[in-house]
């Protein structure tokens, strides 16, 4: 994102901490999309110190609360605020009066005292990224659906921010509709992410082996189940292996993070949905047992000789356990 912008000539702060911090100001920023390389130099520094026009909060959800505490001066209350973030967010259930608490997404209330509901704009990113050292190289043209969480945002300002993004080469969509939008992410990301970072697979090879493709569109139905209580309409299961078959040798953000020894990125896309579903009335066993079986496990992902062993233990209702 800041080398998209900054390409847009857009005067960019790039927020990081201490070797990620060093390498930008010695290096700049490289983003390498499919062979298109864009450098840039943004201003970088470990902490936002005067409020700005729109902040993109781009670190995992486990993370949020911590990074807007100490980029407090850099939103102001008319700064747009951005988060990039996977899973479900926190403000899903904002009114124009503040946030309704989610489990596990803001335990400490910091975002809920923080930022106002009308400056914020739930987004949903499309763009398949992994670094490789210094330089992200993407595999698709980024498309960036934003939208206001609630009546009163800023029309002009969130216009404004629209042209620089698309003027970098972001496919923008606004929308009214921001919710949907994120309910149907998370449904692939539900589906597929804490799966890959147990088996270690791509997202093309759970699309293509079948034990894989059958707990990913069963995860799926669990989560569509509950989204459909609260009135929304999401993808069917075809519409979802589709979309992994398509995605081709991509690893997750959290196989990623599982191979790099990093946090997982439950508390978002697993554990704030399962909680949602208990307290409706639904459940996802399914979902409840992964989320067990990664918690247990010391090294993730698996080896290919312990997977057949987890999935049959764990699963038994099927024929997960012939492989």
């Amino acid at each position: 994102m800041a080398a998209l912008l900054s390409h847009a000539g857009a005067h960019v702060h790039l927020v990081a901490r201490g070797v990620r911090l060093s390498e930008v100001r010695e290096k700049g920023v490289t983003l390498d999309d499919r062979g298109n390389v864009i450098h840039a130099r943004p201003e970088a520094c470990d902490a936002l110190t005067r409020p700005m026009d729109a902040v993109f909060l781009c670190v995992k959800s486990q993370s949020l609360a911590a990074a807007v505490r100490a980029n407090a001066a850099g939103i102001g209350p008319d700064t747009l605020v951005i988060p990039m973030v996977n899973g479900m967010p926190f403000w899903f259930f904002a009114t124009p009066e503040g946030m309704d608490d989610i489990p596990y997404l803001d335990p400490q209330g910091d975002l809920a005292e923080r930022l106002f509901p009308h400056q914020i704009l739930g987004a949903v990113l499309l763009m398949t990224v992994r670094m490789e050292g210094n330089r992200a190289l993407s595999s698709n043209t980024p498309t960036l659906s934003i939208g206001p969480i609630i009546e009163g945002a800023d029309r002009p300002r969130i216009a404004a921010l629209i042209e620089v993004l698309e003027a970098g080469g972001v496919r923008v969509d606004l929308t009214e509709d921001i919710h949907q939008k994120v309910l149907v992410k998370l449904l692939a990301n539900l589906a597929t992410n804490p799966l890959t970072a147990l088996s270690g697979a791509t997202l093309e090879e759970v699309g293509q082996r079948p034990v894989l493709r059958e707990i990913a569109t069963r995860l799926a139905t669990e989560f569509r189940d509950w989204a459909t209580m609260q009135g929304f309409t999401l993808p069917d299961n075809d519409w979802l292996v589709d979309l992994m078959i398509d995605a081709g040798p991509f690893p997750t953000s959290m196989l990623q993070d599982a191979r790099a020894g990093r946090a997982l990125e439950l508390d978002a896309i697993c554990r704030a949905p399962l909680a949602l579903s208990r307290r409706d009335g639904t459940d996802m066993p399914l979902l409840a047992r992964l989320i067990a079986e990664l918690e247990t496990q010391s090294a993730l992902p698996l080896s290919e000789t312990a997977l057949p062993a987890v999935l049959g233990r764990l699963f038994p209702d099927t024929a997960f356990s012939k492989g």
